[in-house]
């Protein structure tokens, strides 16, 4: 087979194809990239054997073919490749189904091994119980804002995915690991019949976020009985297995009287934040909250240092000291839209909710979206 393609746009289907494997692989199958070519349409493929990436870009050819060469060595090469149009050519060796790929340039030719035999493709797709679509960037802007409190404990499957709860008039993400929790929920036409709880592994959630642009909109087929879960956007197609677990009641760890309210400057208590908790010996941060007044404060007694810092706020209530993993505060405040956003309180063991402050005109809010993130509270010595 025998094509020609400027190296900028193969690079970019390569990196997307590439998602799919996994990390480390013994199988030739799932460290492969296999390209088919028809004619003036070159589709790349990519498994790690549960999910399967395939997507395709035009090429300058008139001939059919197919070929599989190592991934990642195919993708270190583009990556170091000038900007160019290049031929690429199989040529068949003595080995069965072995050949030779060349990438020529108008500067040189460049060789590696590859194979022939045609491998697994994508299977056939499911039947699918509901089709969703929605912009493809309010699906990135979902991911972004939920996939980073999912879980990576894998004695917690369940928790390794962000659960999404379809009903007819809104879709809703939640994430948790235990110690912080996300709940976004989007006022969307989805289509839906009856109510429908999936768990997407946070896996497949990072590809999709990953190959998503900001225009166009993105098609998502769920297949409830096989437990699959396909998402298309432009010439892109990835199909995964969902994790078929109960997800926890995460309602009921989400407080309803939580009765002290603090409005805050969030880029100000982010950085404070920040700044503080290099201070601290376990990474937590102390919050001393009185009426108007806000004291981060962290300490390491064994290195005999210390950081305080005041932050302007907002708070009416009875004071209150609690403390916090200086990290899960700072990943809550960094996926927030909003210039100010509201912590709300109730005593300094229970759980404190965030929330973008509903008045700001860059809060998701304003198109009738919620979005609540909850942290839990770490033991401070008094």
């Amino acid at each position: 087979m025998k094509f020609t393609s400027s190296i900028k746009p193969l690079l970019e289907a390569v990196g997307h194809a590439v998602l799919a494997l996994p990390p480390k692989a013994t199988d030739f199958r799932f460290e492969s990239i296999t390209m088919t070519l028809d004619k003036k349409r070159l589709t790349l493929f990519a498994t790690d054997g549960d999910i399967a990436l395939q997507t395709s870009i035009e090429a300058d050819s008139g001939e059919k073919g197919v070929v599989s060469l190592q991934a990642k060595k195919f993708l270190d090469i583009l990556r170091n490749m000038y900007e160019t149009v290049a031929e690429f050519k199989t040529d068949k060796k003595d080995g069965d189904n072995e050949v030779s790929f060349s990438i020529k340039t108008d500067r040189g030719t460049y060789r590696i091994a590859g194979s022939s035999q045609k491998p697994e493709q994508m299977a056939a797709a499911p039947e699918f119980d509901l089709t969703i679509t929605m912009p493809a960037s309010e699906l990135k802007a979902l991911a972004e804002k939920t996939l980073f409190a999912a879980s990576t404990d894998d004695m917690r499957p369940a928790m390794m995915g962000v659960l999404l709860e379809i009903e007819s008039k809104q879709l809703r993400a939640v994430a948790t690991d235990g110690h912080r929790l996300v709940r976004f929920t989007k006022k969307m036409e989805t289509g839906a019949k009856e109510k429908l709880k999936i768990i997407v592994p946070a896996r497949v959630v990072n590809i999709v976020q990953k190959s998503l642009g900001g225009d166009g909109n993105v098609e998502i087929a769920i297949s409830s009985k096989e437990q699959r879960i396909q998402f298309t956007v432009g010439e892109t197609t990835i199909i995964a297995g969902l994790i078929a677990e109960n997800y926890p009641n995460y309602e009921a760890v989400i407080p309803l009287e939580n009765d002290k309210k603090m409005l805050v400057n969030r880029s100000n208590m982010a950085g404070t934040i920040k700044r503080v908790a290099r201070f601290s010996s376990r990474g937590d941060v102390r919050l001393a909250i009185t009426k108007d007044a806000l004291q981060v404060s962290a300490e390491n007694t064994d290195e005999g240092s210390a950081a305080e810092e005041s932050v302007p706020c907002e708070f009416q209530s009875d004071s209150i000291t609690i403390g916090f993993n200086s990290k899960f505060v700072e990943d809550a405040l960094g996926h927030l839209d909003s210039d100010e956003v509201d912590f709300e309180f109730s005593t300094p063991t229970r759980a404190t909710i965030i929330r973008p402050k509903d008045s700001s005109s860059s809060s998701p809010d304003k198109k009738g979206d919620d979005l609540l993130m909850l942290v839990m509270p770490v033991r401070i010595n008094s």
